[in-house]
């Protein structure tokens, strides 16, 4: 799944090795109110749980109980990659943060620098259970003052509204996607973004080079929380890949399954309306271009994907060859139903795969593409 977040902790993380040795440096200049005898457990603990990480056994008493499947799979993606004496100009983490937030809480702040760069700035919960300090996630922490709603299968959390008729197409999506797959209806916890930088401050990430300044993306912490791509209640798209996995196994044929997340979902990536566009939406689009350009090739776009649909008000990451798989996936399910869809998921890695398969199930191969998937796209 989407691991982009915790992709930059394993960077951050990579000097955290040696069970010998503290794996993080207390600051200087941190200052708390907390009694030394306490900061002192807190900082033991947390350094303990990070040492257990790299070794591949995370100590699960000292993760938190509460949310725990959230709160294992954030503190596993910690992991480190290598020893810190093989690494050169690794950033070093240092608790530049400790304070509390109720009588049993506290909340640290780790920071990672190299030199006067500064690599990136993470937020960690920690927890008196009554016998040892537990750490966790601090997003619900963050989201704290947050409304919730339930709409079917989801469960939203937001600031402010929400568009109800889009949260109940993602529901229906949701449905619909399973059974059509043969697969148990999954429950979903959606946190409502307005852009990838609160998605990463949500989950305790305050600052991170590599991501500094994008906006448009959103994220998954396995099992189930989603955080939504620029406010948008309709995270179809990627549940899809979701469902696929279970379905294809490791060997993902992207041409195949993100056409049909473009089919049964959606694009993923805003478009003309500030919301992911459907396929409904995109195939005008398409067509309109093709209109304008008679003299475009559909296999060129499928193979080359331009941004052509830019001027139309549906530029990258929006994409025309995933418009064209999409159509292609719903010729496959209009002749061959879910059986053909689930073949076609299970083709293999590459377009070669891709193009074997739906040769088989619906008879396009690359001599005929542009007068069968033209056909498809204009009717």
């Amino acid at each position: 799944m989407n691991t982009k977040l915790y992709t930059a902790i394993i960077y951050f993380l990579l000097p955290l090795c040696s069970l010998a040795q503290t794996h993080f440096r207390v600051s200087e200049n941190l200052q708390t109110r907390l009694p030394d005898t306490l900061r002192e457990r807190i900082v033991g603990s947390f350094d303990h749980l990070l040492a257990s990480i790299d070794c591949g056994e995370p100590d699960t008493m000292r993760i938190d109980s509460e949310d725990v499947e959230l709160n294992r799979t954030f503190f596993r993606y910690l992991k480190g990659l290598e020893r810190k004496d093989t690494i050169p100009k690794y950033y070093r983490p240092q608790l530049i943060g400790l304070y509390a937030i109720a009588s049993d809480r506290y909340l640290l702040t780790l920071a990672c620098v190299r030199d006067d760069e500064i690599g990136r700035i993470l937020t960690f919960l920690a927890r008196n259970d009554g016998h040892s300090i537990v750490f966790s996630c601090p997003l619900k922490y963050n989201t704290r003052h947050w409304k919730t709603t339930t709409v079917g299968t989801l469960t939203y959390h937001f600031q402010d509204t929400i568009d109800m008729d889009r949260a109940q197409n993602f529901d229906r999506k949701n449905h619909s996607m399973a059974r059509t797959l043969g697969l148990p209806v999954r429950q979903w916890v959606v946190y409502m973004c307005a852009n990838y930088q609160e998605v990463l401050r949500l989950q305790g990430c305050l600052y991170e080079s590599m991501s500094n300044g994008k906006v448009n993306s959103g994220d998954i912490i396995d099992p189930n929380t989603l955080f939504s791509v620029m406010n948008d209640e309709d995270f179809s798209h990627d549940i899809l890949h979701i469902y696929a996995s279970k379905i294809r196994g490791k060997n993902r044929n992207r041409s195949a399954e993100c056409g049909l997340a473009y089919y049964w979902g959606n694009a993923y990536y805003p478009g003309a309306t500030g919301k992911a566009p459907e396929l409904t939406e995109l195939l005008p689009v398409l067509r309109r271009y093709l209109q304008s350009r008679p003299d475009a090739r559909l296999l060129g776009l499928f193979e080359k994907d331009p941004d052509v649909l830019a001027p139309y008000g549906y530029p990258k990451p929006v994409q025309v060859a995933r418009v064209i798989s999409a159509v292609i996936c719903r010729e496959v399910e209009r002749q061959k139903g879910a059986d053909g869809i689930i073949e076609l998921l299970r083709c293999g890695s590459g377009d070669e795969n891709f193009f074997k398969c739906i040769k088989k199930l619906v008879g396009i191969d690359r001599d005929n593409f542009e007068e069968k998937v033209r056909r498809l796209i204009l009717e």
